[in-house]
């Protein structure tokens, strides 16, 4: 970085963030505590790097195995790790290593005193010392994978993922058993499952949730029809007969067919703008290898913002690699807003792109700098520092540019790292 852009980064570090999208456990309490340096750092992204570089994923699953030798471990990922060390998923993870533990990057002559590092990190503390002391985030938006709407107050606001409505998953957590027991008795129909929905999300908004997540990309295409009540309603009748064949059994798969998905998500949308509650949408990249890519592009979108002018919509990942069809949608319409979570570790080089375009096409208000996206605390670190210079570089090419003078750099940092989200999740005092 050269001297402004340095001096734009350091104004920037000391801006306060709302972080828009986390997957942390809802409260330190709930950190897995049976785990290393290795285990932890390689559940989450860098993984999925490996695996693309050819790992495969039985070695993946031995090198996590903390009842064998660190060092034996460190023999097996080592070529891989290295393949992937300029990656953003690897980088991210070397700013932790040396912002939080003072250990310059991970390699083999520095494994071992980090994992030590990092076992001793698990004592309480860890994680007001990483997202408070060292990140200064004054929240972050935690959709998690624990719990139902618990979290600690004083980091995270909660997102509620109501999938199951559209997508059942019994075996799992909340099947049809579920919102039977929302209800009080058992669901006949497609109103009373509508009611399940409108019950807890009243618990939801309750309890402080910040809005709704929609992460279906991952299962389905993003293309949600308008369907007519009437189809929806013997579509969901159908799928009731199909469980009430297999016993009523709470392990029973019973997938609701397409129309019923796609009424249940208008209705859920209807519902969220009736609260007043945005809604986060994963567009681009499903983590992990392998994915239908087409499902996840943002442009399947188009029609449920037309439907639902009154909801916020919040756009993942800037729908990378689809991101000029999401700044465009972004541009059109009023109530959707671009999300850089994640972006800046997928690729930074695309992220700092993406944003002196968004710059250029789109009212500054509308964008969300930071997301960490991450299941260990340590990467959410690393990925803001990566952000933080992101923005810096970019801010300071449009004042070398011209575009504008260093003070509205600063404004327009503030604005994307905190200002924005703040208004867009309202966030505000009282709110």
């Amino acid at each position: 970085m050269d001297d402004l852009e340095r001096g734009l980064f350091a104004d920037i570090s000391s801006l306060p963030v709302i972080d828009t999208h986390e997957h942390l456990p809802f409260a330190e309490s709930d950190r897995p505590s049976d785990v290393d340096v290795l285990r932890e750092y390689l559940g989450h992204y860098l993984s999925a790097d490996l695996v693309s570089a050819g790992m495969r994923p039985a070695d993946l699953e031995r090198v996590k195995d903390t009842g064998l030798p660190l060092a034996g471990r460190w023999d097996m990922v080592e070529p891989f790790w290295e393949a992937c060390r300029f990656t953003g998923y690897a980088r991210a993870l070397d700013i932790a290593a040396r912002g939080i533990y003072g250990i310059d990057g991970i390699r083999r002559g520095t494994i071992a005193a980090l994992d030590a590092a990092f076992r001793a990190s698990l004592a309480p503390g860890h994680y007001r010392r990483v997202l408070k002391d060292l990140c200064g985030i004054e929240t972050s938006l935690l959709d998690g994978f624990t719990g139902r709407f618990e979290a600690d107050p004083g980091l995270f606001r909660r997102m509620w993922h109501p999938a199951y409505y559209l997508v059942p998953r019994p075996g799992k957590a909340r099947g049809i058993p579920w919102v039977e027991g929302i209800l009080g008795r058992p669901v006949r129909s497609l109103d009373d499952w509508l009611e399940g929905f409108d019950r807890e999300l009243e618990e939801a908004v309750a309890s402080g949730i910040a809005g709704l997540k929609c992460a279906l990309a991952y299962e389905r295409s993003l293309a949600f029809a308008s369907v007519p009540v009437s189809e929806a309603r013997g579509a969901f009748t159908a799928a009731i007969a199909a469980w009430d064949r297999a016993g009523r059994a709470p392990d029973a798969a019973t997938p609701l067919p397409l129309p019923a998905q796609d009424f249940v998500m208008h209705h859920q949308l209807r519902r969220a703008g009736e609260r007043g509650l945005a809604c986060q949408f994963h567009t681009g990249l499903q983590e992990g290898n392998g994915n239908l890519l087409a499902n996840s592009d943002p442009m399947l979108l188009n029609p449920l913002f037309l439907a639902h002018p009154g909801v916020r919509f919040d756009l993942f990942h800037i729908g990378w690699p689809f991101t000029e069809v999401a700044t465009a949608l972004c541009k059109n319409f009023p109530n959707v807003f671009m999300d850089m979570c994640w972006a800046h570790i997928i690729s930074p080089v695309a992220a700092r792109r993406a944003l002196s375009g968004f710059l250029d096409a789109l009212p500054f208000t509308k964008i969300s700098a930071f997301g960490g996206d991450y299941l260990f605390v340590d990467g959410v670190y690393g990925h803001l520092q990566m952000a933080r210079e992101n923005v810096a570089r970019v801010l300071a090419e449009k004042v070398r540019e011209g575009t504008f003078g260093r003070e509205q750099a600063l404004a327009v940092a503030r604005a994307v790292f905190h200002d924005n989200p703040t208004r867009i999740f309202g966030l505000g005092p009282g709110q």
